[in-house]
């Protein structure tokens, strides 16, 4: 089958198509026959091995020490059609049409994958793919839902409350101010220029241009952050939190664990780094949203699995609005 091997450490370059085996599922396994995947900030990341102090080293020792041999192909999403069982496998069938995580397992950036059934943590999640949503469309919410549904769940937000999203025509901002919604939330998105359109269609009581001003110095205050970007802009952006409010990062480095714990001693205020625990039961409740119209994905740019280095570029311009897909078959 053909699929994108990573390498080495390094630029998108890194990326190289070739053919390996076919997988074959094993008795608590399906086969599946990928049709769709993205190119997260984390696939980038984990190309790159830049990733956060705590993180790298670990990583690096886990997917090879000079050059990833544990992990040969990226890729965290998939959606596509189960074309094989084993003979132990209860809860699929061939020709289910199914979309997910695949965990530290990695391999979307291929052909074919076989996943567990019933998969254990770290191995991803799966469930039956949205009816109304193509594939392309399915692989982009997993993730991004997971993160966002794991933020606001966590800050208690109900009707009322007042949520301010940095980086919000990202693929975890547009789902987060959809989510934030539903919730009964008032949202505000913060993004450049050329996303704000696109925020608010999808949303958004209200959208700052961060290109035209420090909007740290606005006098607001919201109930939850959530904040795509980080860099070193955190502390400023802390004061538009209310007291008792939660700051969630998603991606921070060394020095935003030192400022959290500080604040914990200091404040009220709650700066937390931490990701969801992606469970099936919260992929279904996405699932159910998308079909109930409440959610959809946005998708800037669709490319070739061929073409995934140049997936890879476009993705790390910070231009892209939503996802960046890769149409595998």
């Amino acid at each position: 089958m053909k699929a994108i091997l990573w390498t080495k450490y390094g630029s998108p370059d890194v990326l190289q198509l070739g053919e390996v085996d076919n997988p074959t599922p094993k008795d608590n396994e399906i086969l599946i026959k990928i049709h769709a995947s993205t190119v997260t900030a984390g696939d980038c990341e984990m190309r790159r091995l830049e990733l956060p102090l705590m993180l790298s080293f670990p990583m690096r020792l886990y997917a090879g020490f000079l050059k990833p041999k544990r992990i040969p192909i990226l890729g965290q999403e998939l959606a596509g059609e189960v074309v094989e069982t084993g003979q132990n496998v209860t809860s699929y069938k061939v020709g289910d049409q199914v979309f997910g995580t695949t965990g530290f397992k990695f391999g979307a950036y291929a052909e074919y994958i076989c996943l567990p059934e019933k998969p254990a943590d770290a191995q991803g999640t799966l469930t039956l793919k949205p009816s109304n949503s193509t594939y392309e469309e399915a692989t982009a919410v997993p993730t991004a839902g997971f993160e966002a549904l794991h933020f606001l769940r966590r800050a208690n937000i109900q009707p009322g409350k007042k949520v301010l999203i940095i980086g919000a025509g990202g693929s975890i901002g547009t789902l987060a101010i959809q989510l934030a919604r539903y919730f009964g939330a008032e949202v505000t998105g913060v993004d450049s220029t050329g996303k704000l359109e696109m925020v608010q269609s999808i949303g958004a009581n209200y959208v700052i241009d961060y290109t035209k001003g420090d909007y740290t110095k606005s006098g607001e205050t919201y109930d939850l952050i959530i904040d795509v970007v980080g860099k070193r802009s955190v502390p400023r952006r802390l004061k538009l939190l209310k007291e008792d409010g939660y700051y969630f990062l998603a991606y921070a480095g060394p020095s935003h664990i030192l400022l959290g714990r500080w604040m914990s001693m200091t404040s009220n205020k709650k700066l937390k780094i931490e990701s969801s625990s992606q469970k099936k039961e919260d992929l279904i409740f996405l699932k159910e949203l998308i079909e109930a119209g409440r959610l959809k994905s946005i998708i800037d740019r669709s490319y070739s699995l061929e073409q995934a280095a140049d997936a890879h570029r476009y993705a790390e311009t910070g231009e892209k609005k939503g996802n960046v897909v890769l149409a595998v078959i």
